[in-house]
């Protein structure tokens, strides 16, 4: 007994405002440390972001580069076979090439043979001496590789201006008898650099694969590349790496090698701007967190505060009742909370149910309209990005209005269902298929090329025009199909898939037609 007394004694005892500030400082302390974990992680993935962009530029303008260049190599290509040229009649040929020069936009054509000497140069009259050196080096190889060549930046002996040169082989009875090259000033470069949008302080520059620098956005050209960024493209062929500009200014540089020629494309963001733009970011986000935490410290204390005086106020009703003094009970200021956690798994069942609603058909359980959508708009981001092909089929099943004349709604849904599950069991797991509305379906064929996407249709028609259980009405089906090709717009290829839809229709039903783009 007297053991207990002085346990009872002893025993410390705390109060419930000290305790509900130490249970507030339990809670805000691990919060804070998140918090400044988030900021470190934000800022690491911005930057990565950022960095990912600049080498995601450098890709988009080597390819467009690229695209140029095959532009003009093909215009190359055509005068090369022309019979003039063949047949050796020069004057001729001088006229045909300087009419070609309009279309075009290079300084000139010049024909030269094995010795590298000039034989043709629209620069100058027929028969006018021409310069027996002088000859870009990527050219004269053509004469050993048969095979398309782009120069370096070099001198035109002719024109006497830096210019970059373009030549493919000349044949004759299957043998290489002349080199046809064009000259290109870098001011053609800078105008495709134009075009490009950057973010303020980002420079883009083109190198030759001497590391020779083209043209840039942020200077008119001429000069070299940084040493360290003319070792790194030369190792491999993309990357990021940190040079020293003008004024040892450190600037985050990426770049891409082109995937056809010996060109470059790098863009630079200096390192300043890129941790400028970083710290004003994470200045945000460290604000809003220190704000967020002062606002809780603040509706804690509010908390504490309510808790506090609700059993200050029962204690005094209490202690009142013990003296038997009149007592009327407080209004305290919290009320129980009933079923949380049952609250939140119902909503997050119920979240999954509107959200499964929302991207699927009823009916069929096929993709919707709206999900069909976002799939192709990522298709196509992810076939102009890799040059991967894929097709659209538009499905309409044929006499299926006479099903729900005749027998009803129900047998019409009944037809739905079948025909949806037919459409699934015939596609890839990898394809989507989707309903789009009424008797309308669409089929997004991912990594199809034409002949996989004209089997695929044709296996849907004969899937889809087998007899339906319970319905004696004969009912088909119509596919159209629309090819993904690098110029098709969106729109452009839906279309294309309807129209085809139509002829099909139009032909007799029952059938797949591949639609041919407009123009």
């Amino acid at each position: 007994m007297l053991a207990n007394r002085v346990d009872q004694v002893v025993k410390p005892r705390y109060s419930l405002r000290a305790s509900l500030l130490w249970l507030l400082a339990a809670c805000i302390l691990p919060a804070a440390s998140v918090s400044v974990s988030l900021a470190i992680a934000h800022y690491r993935l911005l930057r990565d972001q950022i960095h990912h962009g600049t080498v995601m530029l450098a890709r988009q303008v080597a390819a467009e580069l690229d695209r140029e260049l095959a532009g003009i190599e093909s215009g190359l290509r055509v005068l090369a076979t022309s019979g003039d040229l063949i047949g050796g009649d020069l004057v001729a040929f001088h006229a045909r090439a300087s009419d070609a020069l309009a279309s075009q936009r290079v300084q000139n054509y010049v024909l030269v043979d094995r010795l590298g000497r000039q034989i043709l140069n629209t620069r100058r009259p027929p028969g006018t001496p021409l310069p027996a050196t002088g000859t870009p080096a990527a050219i004269a190889r053509i004469f050993a590789t048969s095979a398309p060549a782009l120069s370096d930046l070099f001198i035109g002996p002719v024109a006497g201006e830096p210019l970059v040169a373009l030549g493919v082989p000349v044949f004759r009875d299957g043998e290489i008898v002349h080199a046809l090259a064009m000259g290109m000033k870098p001011a053609v470069i800078a105008t495709i650099l134009g075009r490009q949008k950057p973010p303020a302080g980002w420079a883009i520059t083109v190198l030759d694969g001497a590391g020779e620098i083209i043209a840039a956005t942020s200077h008119p050209g001429g000069g070299r590349a940084h040493p360290a960024l003319r070792e790194a493209i030369a190792a491999a062929p993309e990357g990021l790496l940190e040079v020293r500009g003008d004024r040892d200014a450190a600037i985050i540089t990426s770049y891409s090698r082109s995937s056809v020629w010996s060109w470059s494309v790098a863009v630079g963001v200096p390192k300043s701007a890129l941790e400028h733009r970083l710290f004003w970011v994470v200045f945000r986000v460290g604000f809003g967190t220190v704000a967020a935490l002062g606002l809780g410290l603040w509706l804690a204390a509010g908390i504490v505060r309510r808790v506090t005086a609700s059993v200050r106020d029962l204690n005094n009703a209490a202690l009142a009742v013990a003296k038997g003094e009149s007592v009327t009970l407080p209004e305290v200021q919290l009320a129980e909370a009933e079923a949380v956690g049952a609250a939140i798994l119902e909503a997050s069942r119920t979240m999954a149910v509107v959200q499964r609603q929302a991207h699927h058909d009823p009916l069929t359980g096929l993709a919707n309209r709206a999900l069909f959508e976002d799939a192709f708009a990522r298709q196509l981001a992810l076939s102009e990005r890799a040059g991967s092909p894929f097709a659209v089929l538009a499905i309409d099943l044929d006499e299926f209005k006479a099903v729900n004349d005749q027998l009803g709604h129900a047998a019409g849904d009944a037809v739905l269902r079948e025909a949806a599950g037919r459409i699934t069991g015939t596609v890839r797991a990898s394809d989507m298929a989707a309903r789009m509305g009424g008797d309308e379906f669409s089929v997004l064929l991912a990594d199809a090329n034409r002949e996989e996407a004209v089997q695929t249709a044709e296996r849907l028609v004969a899937a889809l025009s087998q007899p339906y259980p319970g319905v004696s009405t004969p009912v088909s089906a119509s596919v159209g199909i629309a090819i993904y090709h690098a110029e098709a717009k969106p729109a452009d290829l839906l279309d294309t898939a309807d129209r085809a839809l139509y002829q099909a229709k139009g032909a007799g039903k029952k059938r797949a037609v591949l639609g041919v783009e407009p123009g």
